[in-house]
């Protein structure tokens, strides 16, 4: 009844706040900017149902069908799970780490009877658990790393290839505690929130055991892992299954990063995994147990290689100790193999010459010590972790130093170092034998310096006598100049000569093709005209249609020339434009056949052949046009009547190959070279029309496509024109 008397005299007094409309989307409410939401003026009411409660009662999430929003209750009861609701409130802002987050504070609330829970949203470990679905029904997968079962309050521990989190479920039975699920698969169904204000360890709740599903059973040792070796993983590369190694410990750094020496070759880092609980019983938890490990110790590593590359690491370890032992002895090796990668995670001991030192502050009461060593044209930084500045302060430039370490790399810096354990894993050399001998050089230097300004005083002597002939040495140099400079422009004039030649040469070509292509045409069309001016009213009708297309082909013949003359000119102009598109290859090859075909009135025919995937072809449709246009038109022109032509359009890696093949009269070899100038034709093709300008077309547009036109040809036997053209996929725009 309070419940009642409360919406009457509050719900009015909400209205009369603002004139603004009432959201009834959670979508519009989530979409409010932070200074609306802040005034707390926006009035909402939304139907849905409730897909969690908190323990307390003090809010629940309801879920519209599309987004989920938080609704504080207040002094009223939180309705029950899954039951369908209708709720009135205003829009409120309160933080969330570093961010805000948009709440509904309940004004009234009418249930509506059992709803139907809705259909989860598939979500990344790493979004959610960084709280990118804040508030919202989402649905993970992961291999399960851990369990821990509190009262009716069930914990796991999930991975999988973007990261992990911890998922909390509520009303566990207590009877119930898998205990074989360790590396087994699961998907839970919750709400990305956390569990406890202000901590970030439990970020998806799921209301009840009905929202888990076991997806692949696991083990019940966590120790329980498929053996394997560094060799292999480096191999098969990062997964996301458990697997086992054994080594020799080489070391450990203060930030939980574990280094060892596999006993079949090479090494490998890990993290260990830290247990959820403290009780190693495995009653109620998953017996994770971090043992204490010293350097030497033989170890068993389960975990999973999230990272082969620079070397093997293995996340979330779980560790036993088999036996001690006493501490390898590093590898002999040089900097230009370690910094190659081949001892990643491995301790070993290298030679170089120091070219300086720096110390830096990492953390309260730690120095590091960066020493830059040289070996050759290779070079590496090395650091020693110390509690006072200036461990290293004895150490001088150009000492060199022999070096014990552990060559650290991905993930735990960006580029390949070797961590100095201890102090007494550097050793000093002396001076670095390539310094001593740039100190004799440079005193040789000097020596030398000594000698050539002596011999300068003898040269200043004698530069007197030698002036005339220093004069007369100029003169003879300025003859020869001068005789150089003529035969240069000679040079000049004959290029000037030859080019006029080639022009001359290239205007008779176009007169020659003027004449001889337009006349051809023109004389049809004027015969027409003059018949059908002439004898129209005693000829048939057939006879005058046959006339109108003889008309028309002619003009088309034409104006097909000046169209490749024209564009030619805008090629050469470099006014011909590149312009890419997504488009269907096969299927533009097959209306070009067509279209060649009804042109050359099915003179000979055109097999196509497709073959691989051009999806994602991505190329200009009217150079295309061009370029398979006149290849298929000069296959046929130059073929006898019903010989077939091959048209092939294949894949090879990142190119387009389209090849055209006839059995025509073929190109003779010294015609070969001038096939792509303007107006030139080969001096077999006798009385068979052509302008020459096709092939130039062509070559102009592979090159806008920045690709390449070949041939192979025998004559009598036939040609093969192949052009190659990038896909170009990242072009479109």
């Amino acid at each position: 009844m309070l419940l009642v008397v409360f919406a009457v005299t509050e719900a009015p007094s909400l209205h009369a706040q603002t004139a603004e409309p009432v959201l009834t989307k959670v979508t519009d409410v989530l979409a409010l900017s932070s200074e609306v939401v802040e005034k707390g003026t926006r009035t909402v009411r939304l139907r849905g149902v409730v897909n969690y409660v908190t323990a307390n009662g003090d809010d629940f999430t309801l879920h519209d069908g599309v987004a989920c929003v938080s609704v504080v209750t207040g002094d009223e009861a939180a309705p029950a799970f899954a039951s369908e609701v209708e709720i009135e409130g205003t829009v409120i802002s309160e933080p969330f780490f570093e961010r805000q987050q948009t709440r509904v504070k309940l004004v009234k609330l009418t249930v509506i009877g059992p709803g139907k829970l809705p259909a989860a949203i598939p979500a990344t470990l790493t979004d959610v658990s960084e709280f990118k679905h804040l508030d919202q029904w989402v649905s993970v997968e992961g291999t399960v790393l851990q369990v821990r079962a509190s009262m009716s309050l069930f914990t796991i521990q999930m991975v999988a290839d973007t990261g992990s989190c911890n998922v909390l479920v509520r009303d566990w039975p207590r009877t119930s505690f898998p205990r074989d699920w360790v590396g087994g698969r699961v998907r839970v169904v919750g709400l990305n929130r956390a569990y406890m204000p202000g901590s970030r360890f439990l970020s998806l709740v799921a209301p009840s055991p009905d929202q888990v599903t076991v997806l692949k059973t696991g083990v019940v040792d966590p120790l329980d892992a498929p053996a394997t070796t560094v060799a292999a993983l480096l191999k098969s590369g990062p997964s996301r299954d458990r697997v086992k190694l054994t080594g020799t410990l080489l070391g450990a750094t203060s930030g939980n990063v574990y280094y060892a020496r596999s006993a079949e070759g090479g090494a490998f880092s890990f993290y260990m995994l830290h247990p959820i609980d403290e009780d190693k019983s495995g009653r109620f938890s998953t017996p994770i147990i971090m043992p204490k490990v010293e350097t030497g110790d033989e170890l068993e590593v389960v975990g999973i290689p999230g990272r082969v590359d620079p070397g093997v690491h293995l996340d979330y370890g779980v560790v036993r100790v088999v036996k001690q032992g006493p501490k390898p002895a590093p590898m002999s090796s040089d900097i230009a193999a370690v910094v190659a990668g081949n001892h990643v995670h491995d301790w070993v001991e290298v030679q170089g010459r120091l070219l300086s030192v720096d110390d830096v502050l990492v953390a309260p009461g730690r120095f590091r010590t960066t020493m830059k060593l040289e070996d050759g044209e290779h070079k590496i930084v090395a650091f020693l972790d110390a509690p006072l500045r200036g461990a290293l302060a004895s150490l001088e430039p150009d000492t060199l130093l022999k070096v014990r370490g552990i060559v650290t790399g991905a993930p735990h810096f960006p580029q390949i170092r070797l961590w100095v354990v201890s102090q007494d894993d550097l050793q000093s050399l002396g001076t670095a034998k390539e310094v001593v001998t740039r100190r004799l050089w440079t005193g040789l230097g000097f020596a030398v310096m000594t000698v050539v300004m002596m011999a300068g005083w003898v040269f200043l002597l004698r530069r007197s006598r030698e002036a005339v002939r220093g004069a007369n040495a100029s003169l003879e140099a300025r003859v020869v100049e001068r005789t150089s400079e003529l035969a240069m422009a000679k040079e000049e004039l004959d290029r000037a000569l030859s080019q006029e030649r080639e022009l001359n040469e290239l205007k008779t070509r176009f007169v020659s093709l003027v004449s001889h292509e337009f006349r051809t045409p023109l004389g049809v069309t004027m015969s027409a005209v003059e018949v059908l001016r002439h004898y129209r009213d005693r000829i048939s009708g057939e006879k005058h249609e046959e006339l109108l297309e003889d008309i028309y082909s002619a003009t088309l013949q034409m104006s097909g020339l000046m169209e490749q003359v024209l564009l030619l000119g805008r090629a050469e102009a470099g006014k011909l434009v590149w312009r890419p598109t997504l488009l269907d290859l096969p299927d533009l090859c097959e209306k070009l056949v067509d279209e060649g075909l009804s042109a050359m009135h099915r003179r000979c025919p055109v097999n196509f052949t497709p073959e691989g995937d051009f999806s994602e072809a991505c190329m200009d449709e009217s150079l295309l046009r061009h370029i398979i246009s006149n290849l298929l038109s000069n296959a046929v022109k130059y073929s006898p009547e019903g010989s077939p032509v091959e048209f092939q359009l294949r894949r090879e890696d990142e190119e387009v190959v389209l090849s055209v093949r006839d059995h025509g009269i073929g190109i003779p070899a010294e015609d070969q070279a001038r096939l792509y100038e303007a107006f030139y034709r080969a001096s077999n093709v006798g009385e068979t029309p052509g302008t020459g300008l096709g092939l130039l077309l062509v070559k102009h547009c592979v090159e806008l496509h920045h690709g390449r036109v070949s041939l192979e040809s025998t004559v009598g036997d036939g040609t093969t024109f192949t052009v190659r053209l990038p896909l170009r996929k990242c072009a479109c725009p």
